[in-house]
Order: C-alpha cells, then sequence, then structure tokens
C-alpha cells in the first residue's frame, strides 16, 4: 500500500517533473544538435555542387581533346601554341555564356617522344574558389621528327 505525504516537503518531492536547469540543458543541446545538421547539410551540398562542376568541367576537357584527336594528322590544330575555345566563358553543354573557360596547349615539336605533341586542355572555373582541371593527350606529328 502507498503511503500519502503528510508533509509539505515530502509532497514537493512527490511531485516530481524538469527543473529549469535540466530543461535549459536539454534545450541547449537540441539547439547544438540541429546546429550540427545544418552544417553538415550545407557542406553536403556544396560538396555535390563542387562535384558536379568536375563531372562537366571533365565532359568539356574530354570533349576537346577528342575534337584536336580526331583532326587529320599535319592539321593546322596541331600546330604548337596556345589556344581558346571562341565561346569562352562556356555552359557545361559548351554553350557561350557560363562559368567556364576552356583553353588547350599544344606541345613544342617532338615533346615527349620524337613523332608526337603533347595536348593539354585546361578547364577553369569558380564557385565559392577557384578550380582548374587539366586533361592531357597526344597527338602524331606528319613527319617524323617532327
Amino acid at each position: 500500500m502507498t503511503r500519502k505525504p503528510t508533509k509539505r516537503s515530502e509532497r514537493r518531492r512527490a511531485q516530481r517533473g524538469f527543473s529549469l536547469v535540466e530543461a535549459l540543458a536539454s534545450a541547449t543541446l537540441l539547439a547544438t544538435t540541429m546546429m550540427a545538421l545544418s552544417i553538415t547539410s550545407i557542406s553536403l551540398a556544396r560538396g555535390t555542387k563542387t562535384a558536379d562542376s568536375f563531372a562537366a568541367a571533365t565532359a568539356l576537357a574530354t570533349e576537346q581533346l577528342e575534337i584536336i584527336r580526331a583532326m587529320p594528322v599535319g592539321s593546322a590544330a596541331h600546330a604548337p601554341g596556345n589556344y581558346a575555345s571562341p565561346g569562352n566563358p562556356l555552359t557545361a553543354d559548351g554553350l557561350p555564356g557560363g562559368k567556364y573557360t576552356r583553353t588547350w596547349r599544344v606541345s613544342a615539336n617532338d615533346v615527349p617522344a620524337n613523332g608526337i605533341r603533347t595536348v593539354t586542355v585546361t578547364v577553369s572555373w569558380t564557385d565559392h574558389e577557384p578550380h582548374s582541371l587539366d586533361l592531357v593527350g597526344y597527338v602524331r606529328c606528319q613527319n617524323l621528327p617532327c
């Protein structure tokens, strides 16, 4: 059988609840956890956007490198020098008016070996910080040595 509290102090002990300090501590813990979750979600969203930008830059660089490599041996585009896409800056689809700048460099004659030139395609862009991606390929010269 349960005994009923008789004194006033005993009645207070029987009426259990949360103190103001406990409620404040739990609210602080909850707020800290919610802030950590929001910071994590922002970081994940930024990482996803950066990954998408790198994928688009890789596609733009691959496209230009394949165009250069598909040209006939000895074409003007295989001449040593620095080049840029005429529509810079480009969109992810390669159309003018985006955030990507695509340039490429064809190395001097016989670099890295006789009869070969190095083509380096660079795509650069800025979102929350500047980024750059290089893709390297080789083309043959018309004559040996170049």
